[in-house]
């Protein structure tokens, strides 16, 4: 039976360090199949016991052909306590390896790993995410026509996209059949409805307020903002794990903390850092929209700068209205 497409790859690692020639790039390597794959750490801990299993038979001789012959070589050059030094050193290669792979696997501080997850929601790494809702809201007054349709509570099926700091387009169904799409980068922010005219502003929080601002009912959409909060208000501790792939956390707002859901669940690439998956749960009811919310990941695929612009959005003839 031939082995796995990765075991060959990490054998061959495997084998280097151990006897310690392995450079930097392969030592990392070998760090990150034991970080992302179980069965690979499996393996290397058999092969770690039975190289230092070696190590102590080959330091003792018995593997030798001329057991006499290996024992008055060593006691001429000095070679046993060479050889013996060279045991050593591999078995603490070893340790030191599983040491790291094991620490960034699996981080003791729970804390320190949403410190990480919010670093990775600052930097310029495009995601998309897909919104659904699990708790509605109180039921809210039928509209009619293009009626007054409050950002907030059309949420069900809509698509977050964001990118860097103030880069975001949200697009979201509307009961008569329109869509809306919000959007917004650090020049400013803008907005569409339907076949109507495109709203720009210079405020970067112009458009889509109720969703993003701070004291907004869906506050937490705005991952990057309020992601900080988390480490602030919230007591962060580790679920259990359903993938070893992916880790869990859930932070429960502290007893004094004022505004954001209740709870939080998040879970994240331990790797990327990148959240896969976020529920909210008892969000604020200031301004209405849903009780609990979750997001999910569609794709973290890169995405060019121009389109978080609304011309990416919409045909050239679109009439645009400049606020001030």
């Amino acid at each position: 039976m031939s082995k796995p497409a990765n075991h060959q790859e990490l054998d061959d690692l495997a084998l280097r360090v151990l006897h310690g020639i392995a450079d930097e790039t392969e030592q990392a390597a070998l760090q990150e199949l034991l970080r992302t794959k179980p069965e690979a750490r499996h393996r290397f801990v058999l092969q770690a016991t039975q190289h230092a299993m070696l190590c102590r038979e080959g330091a003792a001789g018995s593997l030798a052909v001329d057991k006499r012959l290996y024992f008055e070589r060593l006691e001429d050059d000095g070679q046993g306590r060479a050889w013996a030094k060279t045991a050593w050193l591999a078995a603490a290669a070893v340790a030191a390896t599983l040491l790291v792979a094991s620490l960034l696997l699996r981080p003791t501080d729970a804390m320190a790993a949403l410190e990480r997850v919010v670093q990775v929601a600052q930097e310029t790494v495009t995601r998309c995410y897909s919104v659904r809702v699990l708790e509605a809201g109180p039921p809210e007054a039928p509209a009619t026509g293009r009626g007054p349709y409050p950002p907030a509570n059309h949420l069900e099926g809509a698509t977050l996209w964001m990118k860097g700091p103030g880069e975001f387009v949200l697009r979201q169904g509307l009961p008569n059949g329109e869509i809306r799409t919000f959007g917004g980068d650090r020049a400013g922010s803008w907005t569409m409805r339907g076949l109507g005219p495109v709203k720009v502003s210079p405020d970067p929080t112009r458009f889509g307020r109720a969703i993003f601002a701070p004291s907004g009912e869906v506050a937490f959409l705005d991952l990057r903002t309020q992601l900080n909060r988390l480490k602030a208000d919230y007591d962060a501790e580790w679920l259990d794990d359903e993938s070893p792939d992916v880790r869990k956390l859930r932070a429960v707002r502290q007893r004094q903390a004022q505004g954001g859901p209740k709870e939080v669940e998040l879970w994240f690439d331990p790797v990327s850092g990148i959240i896969e998956r976020l529920i909210l749960r008892q969000l604020p009811r200031n301004n209405g929209g849903p009780r609990s919310l979750e997001l999910i990941l569609l794709s973290s695929d890169p995405l060019p700068d121009a389109f978080f612009r609304h011309e990416s959005h919409h045909e050239p003839e679109r009439p645009i209205l400049l606020e001030p």
